[in-house]
């Protein structure tokens, strides 16, 4: 079982974001990637109505499930135009261990998002929500 908890720290020109996982269960957890891309984060325009929701100063952490994702299309999409290595590769996680993944969203316009951060590895749906509330 891995968890997931998405932080996210405001930077002079944009947000860092941290998609932690953690093996929740007693056993080793093996993730599998096809690429070298570990996580990915998208930003998603929300209502006004999730002001309530957001931090004043850039830090939020949320565990999966606690928003819907819109079905509209990302503002913003992290791998969205990037290039990662096409190889194999694989990191096991002892129970308890966590694995932290970082990216940043350069010169977000201002608005309410909720971002979603996703882990890469298959057979994994661990996602994790914060919501940002920028000026």
């Amino acid at each position: 079982m891995i968890d997931a908890t998405l932080a996210t720290a405001e930077r002079e020109a944009g947000f860092d974001l941290a998609l932690a996982v953690t093996n929740g269960g007693d056993e080793p957890v093996t993730l599998r990637f096809r690429t070298g891309q570990r996580a990915d984060f998208a930003a998603y325009e929300v209502g006004d109505d999730a002001v309530g929701e957001a931090s004043d100063d850039g830090d939020e952490m949320s565990g999966a499930g606690d928003a819907a994702v819109p079905e509209t299309d990302p503002v913003w999409r992290h791998g969205a135009g990037r290039l990662f290595t096409q190889a194999l590769d694989s990191e096991t996680l002892a129970p308890g261990e966590s694995a932290t993944y970082e990216g940043t969203w350069r010169d977000p316009p201002p608005g309410v998002y909720l971002i979603v951060g996703t882990l890469t590895a298959e057979e994994s749906e661990a996602t994790a929500t914060a919501t940002l509330a920028i000026e």
